[in-house]
């Protein structure tokens, strides 16, 4: 076990850091604010799960969730007559609101910064795009610059939705 500042020491230097890392740790709070990615074992198999340790018990849940409805829809067809007999399925518990992660907090701090990268290099291509000169170059230098103008917006999109989603946590 790590002192507190070392272990927030490590997760600072773990976050910043832009290559990968295998984390192995029981620490739940350290996952939550460090990994990206979780790989799990079960039921005999290894499934990757995008977040941390609360991000996979999440889609965990989810996902049983699913089959289980998936599984019973398909009894429910093969059954005849009424549904009465039919176990009813378990209410959603209430989510609890949750906090942010560290890197989660990072990552909110870095958005309007980015978006504003994003919607600047767009508004860039435009510009380009609108001189009638633009298409006087080679047809493939054309096709690369609308390839990057569709990449640039759907990344912001994505920039967006990220960014209302930490928002509205």
């Amino acid at each position: 076990d790590l002192d507190t500042e070392t272990l927030e020491l490590l997760e600072e230097r773990l976050v910043a850091f832009e290559g990968t890392v295998l984390v192995v740790s029981h620490d739940r709070e350290f996952l939550n604010n460090v990994v990206t990615s979780s790989i799990v074992f079960e039921d005999g198999n290894v499934r990757e799960y995008v977040g941390g340790y609360d991000d996979w018990q999440r889609q965990r849940t989810q996902r049983l969730a699913a089959t289980a409805s998936r599984d019973k829809g398909k009894s429910t067809e093969k059954a005849s007559g009424s549904n009465a007999d039919a176990p009813s399925a378990k209410p959603a518990a209430p989510t609890a609101k949750r906090k942010l992660t560290y890197k989660e907090q990072q990552e909110l701090a870095r958005l309007p910064d980015d978006i504003e990268r994003l919607e600047a290099d767009i508004a860039g291509l435009h510009q380009a795009m609108a001189d009638p000169s633009f298409y006087k170059q080679p047809g493939e230098l054309v096709a690369q610059e609308q390839r990057r103008l569709k990449e640039l917006e759907s990344q912001l999109s994505t920039a967006y939705t990220r960014w209302e989603e930490l928002e509205s946590v």
